[in-house]
Protein backbone atom coordinates (compact mmCIF):
# COMPACT_ATOMS: atom_id res chain seq x y z
CA UNK A 1 0.00 0.00 0.00
CA UNK A 2 1.62 3.33 -0.76
CA UNK A 3 1.74 6.24 1.67
CA UNK A 4 -1.27 7.78 0.21
CA UNK A 5 -3.38 5.37 0.23
CA UNK A 6 -2.50 4.61 3.69
CA UNK A 7 -3.30 8.24 4.84
CA UNK A 8 -6.47 7.73 3.56
CA UNK A 9 -7.35 4.21 5.07
CA UNK A 10 -6.16 6.76 8.49
CA UNK A 11 -8.43 9.08 7.84
CA UNK A 12 -11.04 6.35 7.31
CA UNK A 13 -10.44 4.72 10.88
CA UNK A 14 -10.53 8.09 13.07
CA UNK A 15 -14.03 9.55 13.53
CA UNK A 16 -14.84 13.24 12.62
CA UNK A 17 -14.08 15.89 15.18
CA UNK A 18 -13.65 19.16 14.57
CA UNK A 19 -10.01 20.99 15.96
CA UNK A 20 -8.75 17.74 15.84
CA UNK A 21 -9.45 14.93 12.53
CA UNK A 22 -11.43 17.18 10.24
CA UNK A 23 -10.52 17.94 6.41
CA UNK A 24 -8.57 20.86 7.19
CA UNK A 25 -6.50 18.89 9.53
CA UNK A 26 -6.34 15.58 7.59
CA UNK A 27 -4.52 17.86 4.55
CA UNK A 28 -1.47 18.94 7.76
CA UNK A 29 -1.36 15.22 8.47
CA UNK A 30 -0.37 14.11 5.11
CA UNK A 31 2.28 16.92 5.03
CA UNK A 32 3.17 16.00 8.72
CA UNK A 33 3.79 12.47 7.15
CA UNK A 34 6.19 14.08 4.16
CA UNK A 35 7.76 16.99 5.38
CA UNK A 36 7.84 15.84 9.18
CA UNK A 37 6.47 19.31 9.98
CA UNK A 38 2.48 19.85 11.54
CA UNK A 39 1.45 22.59 9.37
CA UNK A 40 -1.91 23.36 11.58
CA UNK A 41 -0.38 22.77 14.66
CA UNK A 42 -1.39 26.35 15.33
CA UNK A 43 -5.18 25.37 14.95
CA UNK A 44 -5.27 21.80 16.29
CA UNK A 45 -7.68 21.92 19.34
CA UNK A 46 -8.63 25.48 18.76
CA UNK A 47 -12.51 24.30 17.48
CA UNK A 48 -14.68 21.78 18.03
CA UNK A 49 -17.67 22.95 15.96
CA UNK A 50 -18.25 24.36 12.66
CA UNK A 51 -18.96 27.70 14.40
CA UNK A 52 -15.91 27.91 16.51
CA UNK A 53 -13.96 27.21 13.44
CA UNK A 54 -15.26 30.39 11.41
CA UNK A 55 -14.97 32.09 14.37
CA UNK A 56 -11.48 31.44 14.97
CA UNK A 57 -9.78 30.77 11.47
CA UNK A 58 -12.27 31.67 8.88
CA UNK A 59 -12.71 28.60 7.43
CA UNK A 60 -15.65 29.40 5.51
CA UNK A 61 -15.21 32.57 4.31
CA UNK A 62 -11.63 32.22 3.53
CA UNK A 63 -10.30 28.52 3.25
CA UNK A 64 -7.83 29.25 1.03
CA UNK A 65 -6.05 31.65 2.97
CA UNK A 66 -6.60 29.51 5.92
CA UNK A 67 -4.39 26.76 4.29
CA UNK A 68 -2.06 29.56 2.88
CA UNK A 69 -1.11 30.47 6.58
CA UNK A 70 -0.79 26.87 7.55
CA UNK A 71 1.54 25.77 4.24
CA UNK A 72 3.68 29.05 5.04
CA UNK A 73 4.77 27.30 8.28
CA UNK A 74 6.56 24.58 6.22
CA UNK A 75 8.10 27.30 4.11
CA UNK A 76 4.71 27.20 1.44
CA UNK A 77 4.02 25.32 -1.72
CA UNK A 78 3.52 26.35 -5.06
CA UNK A 79 -0.04 26.47 -6.55
CA UNK A 80 -0.93 24.39 -9.21
CA UNK A 81 -3.68 23.69 -11.73
CA UNK A 82 -3.09 20.21 -12.71
CA UNK A 83 -3.08 18.36 -9.78
CA UNK A 84 -0.37 15.23 -9.53
CA UNK A 85 -1.28 12.12 -7.10
CA UNK A 86 -1.08 13.30 -3.30
CA UNK A 87 -1.47 17.33 -3.87
CA UNK A 88 -3.66 19.00 -1.44
CA UNK A 89 -6.54 21.63 -2.33
CA UNK A 90 -9.55 23.44 -1.35
CA UNK A 91 -12.36 22.32 -2.96
CA UNK A 92 -15.66 24.57 -2.98
CA UNK A 93 -18.98 22.37 -2.98
CA UNK A 94 -21.79 23.62 -4.61
CA UNK A 95 -24.90 23.15 -1.69
CA UNK A 96 -28.59 24.54 -1.25
CA UNK A 97 -27.70 26.96 1.47
CA UNK A 98 -24.14 27.75 0.69
CA UNK A 99 -21.00 26.88 -1.40
CA UNK A 100 -18.91 24.45 1.35
CA UNK A 101 -15.22 24.52 1.11
CA UNK A 102 -13.38 20.92 2.17
CA UNK A 103 -9.85 19.90 2.08
CA UNK A 104 -8.67 17.15 -0.38
CA UNK A 105 -5.99 15.34 -1.42
CA UNK A 106 -5.55 14.17 -5.13
CA UNK A 107 -5.55 10.42 -5.62
CA UNK A 108 -4.60 10.34 -9.28
CA UNK A 109 -8.13 9.73 -10.93
CA UNK A 110 -10.18 11.47 -8.12
CA UNK A 111 -10.03 13.52 -4.64
CA UNK A 112 -10.17 12.23 -1.12
CA UNK A 113 -11.51 14.60 1.58
CA UNK A 114 -11.91 13.54 5.77
CA UNK A 115 -15.47 13.62 6.28
CA UNK A 116 -18.41 13.01 8.78
CA UNK A 117 -18.65 9.26 7.21
CA UNK A 118 -15.05 8.47 6.52
CA UNK A 119 -13.01 9.30 3.80
CA UNK A 120 -15.25 10.68 0.42
CA UNK A 121 -14.35 10.49 -3.06
CA UNK A 122 -15.42 13.29 -5.46
CA UNK A 123 -14.75 13.52 -9.32
CA UNK A 124 -12.28 15.83 -10.27
CA UNK A 125 -14.74 17.58 -13.00
CA UNK A 126 -17.38 17.48 -10.25
CA UNK A 127 -15.92 20.11 -8.12
CA UNK A 128 -14.70 23.56 -8.27
CA UNK A 129 -10.74 23.71 -6.70
CA UNK A 130 -10.53 26.94 -4.82
CA UNK A 131 -6.68 26.56 -4.67
CA UNK A 132 -4.45 23.64 -5.61
CA UNK A 133 -1.06 23.14 -4.12
CA UNK A 134 1.68 20.80 -5.39
CA UNK A 135 3.18 18.97 -2.42
CA UNK A 136 6.19 16.80 -4.59
CA UNK A 137 4.86 13.22 -3.45
CA UNK A 138 6.31 10.14 -5.43
CA UNK A 139 4.83 7.32 -4.09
Amino acid sequence: MTPLYAMMHLWASRPFVWGEHDCALGLADWLQHLRGVDAAAHLRGQYFDALSCQRFCGWFTDPVRVIEECLATVGGLPRVSVPQPGDVAVLILPQPDRDMPVGAVWLGDCWGCKGPDGVTTLAGGAVNAGAIWGVGYAA
